[in-house]
């Protein structure tokens, strides 16, 4: 057996087994998907309810972790040099890396979103650094090291040319020493804010990490510069040495290792459960970590499969960020990314007007996320942009994946508007409506269609009008409470 499919009983942490009482159910099954990804597919739903979750976890946890990494694009080496006297040829390369990222956010679902928390941990911001070679790098390191070793995506983070530009590690040298991305590392990336660590401890690290070179304004690659490197004494955590860089991460790693431990857990535990950790349940999990000797697939694989990650409680109980919000949306409707190309302006454009530029969070401490995503604004536009997605999902092309999907969820009852539109709001929300808004979405789906068709149950889903009787749903459903929660 491997170790980390017994990592769960060494951190003490309880299994979830479906019971009565706690059914691996559909409500579950969306659940894990929206949490672990950008949400499920109808295909997804279908076959995770068929599966046994621990096995199906391993599997989609081991599926992400031995996938192949992105291909760098033609422009991935591309120095500053590369994009004199072209017009707009920088900004074309650019909106191509986003819409390739928003293209594997919907068809994949999964790396893609565990990639996205780990650029809101470790912050860079293209505005500050504006060189292509640098996103691309930065964007392929946090694909490679997502579930890998968390030590190892550190120590390379922090050689990355978008990270030295971003907190200024490209300026410090000796004599000179730049306390920026040395604070970062134990406030923000490793440690937690006054977490083990003091000022002295901040100077004495931003000397060790001196040495490192690259030029933002170049676009150049990143060298190491003996001549800049401080290689006197430092005391770090009362210990002195000629620390250099990999000294650095050793110390961190072993005089700090549970405070490095409880707070990594703790983000992940915000993120991908709730906003309010259980203390003891991180504890345990940063026990794992440490057990682990800092690989991260065994922790997600804790967490995703434990009973505690199951609570109903926790089910809708975080608000979706902005990108979530709309790949959700396409996701559950059973489109592939092909089908809502001409989209992707208003996926991405949009979640930028919402307060979320991804590869430009607000500051080094990234989006706050959860109530700061929602205010009287950002609301009405959501569902704007969402009723722009409605709306090409029911155009000409297509419309007949909408009419499949209401298919696929009421079987051969396929004339009972009432029992279609609990069923597609379920699949939407993740949960079933109370009377009087479920009412509500009974009208919403009738539409304009006179009452005596249904009466009659002449209607049915076969009519030419249904994918706009579905499609008028959803734009009842995007604009509810609960459509805003994951």
């Amino acid at each position: 057996m491997k170790f980390s499919d017994i990592a769960i009983n060494m951190a003490g942490i309880q299994p979830f087994q479906p019971t009565s009482d706690k059914p691996w159910n559909k409500q579950r099954v969306i659940h894990l998907y929206r949490r672990l990804g950008f949400g499920p597919t109808p295909t997804q739903i279908t076959n995770a309810l068929a599966a046994n979750p621990q096995v199906l976890i391993g599997s989609l946890l081991d599926g992400i972790k031995s996938r192949a990494l992105p291909t760098g694009p033609s422009w991935s080496n591309f120095t500053a040099a590369d994009y004199e006297n072209t017009d707009n040829l920088k900004f074309e390369h650019r909106e191509e890396h986003y819409y390739r990222y928003l293209t594997d956010m919907i068809d994949d679902g999964l790396r893609s979103k565990i990639v996205l928390f780990w650029h809101n941990h470790f912050v860079t911001e293209l505005n500050v650094y504006d060189c292509n070679k640098y996103l691309w790098n930065y964007y392929w390191l946090l694909n490679q090291y997502c579930l890998g070793n968390f030590k190892t995506f550190v120590e390379a983070i922090g050689k990355s040319p978008a990270m030295l530009s971003y907190l200024n590690g490209n300026l410090n040298a000796v004599g000179n020493p730049n306390e920026n991305y040395a604070r970062e590392l134990m406030e923000l990336f490793t440690m937690g804010e006054n977490n083990g660590y003091t000022q002295f401890d901040v100077v004495e690290v931003a000397r060790a990490l001196t040495g490192w070179r690259c030029n933002m304004y170049e676009c150049n690659d990143v060298t190491f510069v003996n001549s800049r490197f401080d290689n006197n004494n430092k005391t770090i955590f009362g210990k002195t040495g000629k620390w250099g860089y990999n000294e650095v991460h050793n110390l961190i790693f072993t005089e700090r290792k549970v405070q490095v431990a409880r707070y990594i857990c703790g983000k992940l535990y915000a993120h991908f459960i709730h906003k309010v950790p259980d203390q003891e349940f991180v504890n345990a999990l940063a026990d794992l970590f440490i057990a682990s000797n800092w690989e991260l697939l065994p922790v997600f694989k804790a967490l995703f499969r434990s009973d505690h990650f199951y609570n109903e409680e926790f089910v809708g109980a975080i608000i979706k960020s902005p990108i979530e919000c709309f790949v959700d949306l396409v996701r559950l409707s059973g489109f592939n990314s092909q089908a809502v190309t001409s989209r992707f302006g208003t996926m991405w454009y949009g979640s930028e007007n919402l307060g979320m530029n991804i590869f430009n969070p607000i500051n080094v401490a990234g989006w706050p996320g959860h109530h700061e995503w929602i205010n009287e604004n950002t609301l009405t536009q959501r569902w704007s942009y969402s009723r722009e997605l409605i709306n090409t999902m029911a155009n000409e092309t297509n419309r007949e994946t909408l009419r499949t999907l209401a298919k696929n969820l009421v079987g051969t009852t396929i004339n009972d508007p009432d029992l279609i539109t609990r069923e597609l709001t379920y699949h939407y929300l993740g949960r079933a409506l109370d009377d009087d808004l479920h009412a509500a979405a009974v009208l919403y789906f009738k539409g304009d269609i006179p009452e005596n068709y249904f009466e009659d149950q002449s209607w049915n889903l076969d009519w030419n009008e249904a994918p706009f009787q579905i499609a008028n749903l959803l734009g009842f459903l995007v604009k509810l409470p609960e459509f805003q929660l994951s």
